[in-house]
């Protein structure tokens, strides 16, 4: 391997982890804030029934979070696979990244689907501009 070579490697690879590390920071300092607030929210005098409420609403909420980081990954899995073996298998490569970077561009659709199966305000609110 050439030095040439070995140094776009190692930049290559010294981006994509500090992609990879700059978006873990960002979600785990979002879930830090949301606990924050969530906290702060329980501490207010309310009572044990909108407790229960807002605790509801937040399991469903991070539920539907779940969901959605499942499909992302989902999704992206196969052209992060055939990133990582790209110069071993640079034949199968060139005919199966396309396909590979279609299912990854697939969950741009696959998200509104998701979204609208489930939030019935939004089914309701799609309904009533169609049902003018």
């Amino acid at each position: 391997m050439s030095p040439n070579v070995s140094v776009m490697f190692l930049v290559g690879g010294a981006v994509k982890a500090f992609v990879v590390l700059t978006t873990f920071i960002n979600h785990v300092r979002m879930f830090i804030a949301v606990r924050a607030q969530r906290n702060e929210v329980l501490n207010v005098c309310v009572s044990n029934q909108q407790q229960a409420t807002i605790l509801r609403r937040e399991k469903r909420v991070a539920y539907h979070m779940k969901i959605l980081a499942a499909a992302f990954l989902i999704c992206f899995f196969p052209v992060g696979l055939l990133k990582t073996f790209q110069s071993s298998f640079a034949q199968l490569y060139r005919y199966l990244f396309p396909w590979a970077l279609s299912f990854a561009l697939i969950n741009a659709s696959v998200n509104p689907i998701i979204n609208f199966w489930w939030n019935k305000e939004l089914r309701k609110a799609i309904k009533s501009m169609v049902s003018c």
